[in-house]
């Protein structure tokens, strides 16, 4: 019987003792929020200091945010490597991955592959429950650009918005706006009426009320685009808009950012856009590198940030993921030749994760305390439309059933002491039905799942 309850122990702790550090990937990667996780994969892996003989990269793995965990001197984060099941992947960079996939699945669309001439129209998807990646040729696939910092997820839809990218040899800008349905894999363009010239290094975020606002970047022609100039792509109409300054009835005010690219963008529940680092023109990392654009009201609003604690280094070719109120910022390149590693608590390691807390949009703070995240369930935009919300909250009362029935098997079990390879099947079956469950509370289907029952949103 002691040995049965060791060998329960020990799967149910499997997953924690496989955290690692990465110390591999420093820009150029893809990050994306689901299961109360961020998924990273790609990316870019300098050799020399001064980031020369460049490598790509096809790891995987993830940040778990859903403990409490601090970015301060000595603190260990819980990282998990997931690279042992993603060998299907090639190695790529600056790639399109979102939560927008069917069922429990995330979609990767690669932006670049090692070598600058290889092209591949295969989507990737990685099934969160069974933890197996595939590959499937779409329909009507679009070319590889860099893509990683403006792909757009609407989860109530299932689709992926792709608009600009560059691809780098030979240098050629992507004019259009790639949309893929994620439940037929079909690649279609958006709107070219009144359509915007081809950008790339911007970011686009998705409003409560399905626009997506494009933000910096450079044009076609290669110059950095002013910040006052917001492109802004219906959704739900599928049209554009341009808003620039000083135009009646389609304009932006307050004190404007430096121009940038590289930078990113997260929404907050109050329809704050927080833009956050960047480069310039001059080849720098932009000094005003948090600034805020304020969208709740019909006159965008752009301000610089007050910030009350000391900061990280300016960063470039970062990824920034909001989970709650906190603003989590992985990796990055901070200047042009990379110093040599020093202590976390000076905000200079490459490789590391910063935090920035959003509660308080009058006092922006960095933490470096341990912290608790707390996913919100407020934006529309996490909603699924109601067809999805009716099959998935089926498959919740299902999964409850499957959940209650296997918990009483394997008390049954230990109670009889059955064959190890029976106890190993019923774990596993038990850790796919909890990380479905998890993933219905990340997607704001469910707020509540104990033995008792659940309630929904």
């Amino acid at each position: 019987m002691l040995f049965l309850c060791l060998i329960v122990i020990c799967l149910y702790l499997n997953e924690f003792t496989l955290a690692f550090t990465p110390t591999n990937t420093v820009w150029g990667h893809s990050a994306v929020f689901a299961d109360s996780r961020i998924y990273i994969t790609g990316g870019i892996i300098p050799k020399n200091l001064n980031f020369s003989g460049i490598t790509f990269s096809k790891e995987f793995y993830y940040l778990d945010v859903e403990k409490p965990f601090g970015v301060g001197a000595g603190n260990k984060l819980p990282w998990v490597d997931l690279s042992f099941v993603s060998q299907i992947l090639p190695e790529h960079t600056w790639s399109a991955f979102s939560n927008c996939g069917h069922d429990d699945s995330l979609i990767l669309f690669p932006g670049e592959y090692r070598g600058l001439n290889v092209t591949d129209p295969k989507v990737y998807t990685y099934k969160l429950s069974s933890q197996q990646w595939n590959s499937f040729t779409p329909t009507n696939p679009p070319a590889n650009y860099h893509s990683q910092s403006q792909t757009v997820c609407d989860v109530r839809t299932g689709k992926m918005y792709r608009f600009g990218g560059i691809k780098p040899s030979p240098a050629t800008t992507n004019k259009y706006l790639d949309i893929l349905d994620t439940s037929t894999l079909v690649w279609k363009n958006g709107s070219t009426v009144y359509a915007p010239e081809g950008r790339f290094d911007h970011t686009g975020t998705l409003l409560q009320n399905g626009i997506i606002v494009y933000i910096g970047g450079s044009s076609g022609f290669g110059e950095f685009v002013e910040m006052s100039e917001l492109l802004l792509y219906n959704t739900n109409n599928d049209t554009w808009t341009l808003m620039v300054r000083y135009i009646i009835f389609q304009n932006t005010t307050g004190d404007l950012p430096t121009r940038r690219a590289c930078h990113s963008a997260v929404l907050t529940q109050d329809g704050r856009i927080i833009v956050y680092g960047g480069l310039t023109e001059d080849g720098g990392p932009a000094k005003d590198d948090l600034v805020i654009l304020d969208t709740s009201q019909a006159v965008y609003t752009w301000s610089k940030a007050n910030v009350s604690t000391n900061k990280p280094l300016p960063r470039y070719y970062h990824t920034a993921t909001l989970v709650g109120y906190y603003m989590i910022v992985i990796f990055g390149r901070n200047n042009e030749f990379l110093p040599p590693t020093t202590p976390n608590e000076v905000f200079i390691l490459p490789n590391e994760v910063f935090i920035l807390d959003t509660s308080d949009k009058s006092n922006y703070k960095w933490e470096k305390k341990t912290i608790k995240t707390r996913y919100v369930c407020t934006l529309s935009a996490d909603k699924l439309n109601l067809e999805s919300r009716r099959v998935a909250f089926k498959n919740i009362f299902d999964n409850w059933k499957d959940r209650h029935m296997l918990l009483q098997i394997m008390k049954s079990s230990l109670e009889h002491t059955q064959p190890y390879q029976h106890q190993q099947q019923q774990q596993q079956q038990l850790k796919q039905l909890e990380d479905l469950i998890r993933i219905y509370k990340s997607k704001c289907i469910i707020k509540k799942y104990d033995t008792y029952g659940f309630e929904e949103f």
